[in-house]
C-alpha cells in the first residue's frame, strides 16, 4: 500500500520556566512529508521515531482513503 502524505506529532510534557510547571499534552515534535513511501517505510520510521521519543503508549490514528475518481 502507498501513503501519499503523513504527519506525525509526539505529544508528551515538558517544563515551562516562567511558571515552574510541566505542562502536559504539549507537541515535541512534528514530523511530516507529501512525499509518498510505500507503508513498510513508514513503518518503520514510526517504530524509529517512538524508540527516539519514548513514546509507545497512547498511539492513535487517522487515515483517509479516497476513491479513485473514473472520469
Amino acid at each position: 500500500m502507498y501513503i501519499d502524505k503523513y504527519k506525525v506529532e509526539i505529544k508528551g510534557s515538558k517544563y515551562h520556566e516562567k511558571t515552574d510547571k510541566r505542562m502536559k499534552d504539549q507537541v515535541l515534535a512534528t514530523y511530516q512529508s507529501d512525499e509518498g513511501m510505500n507503508i513498510k517505510a513508514l513503518k518503520n520510521i514510526l517504530e524509529e521515531l517512538a524508540d527516539s521519543h519514548e513514546a509507545h503508549h497512547n498511539i492513535s490514528f487517522n487515515i483517509v482513503m479516497k476513491q479513485y475518481d473514473h472520469n
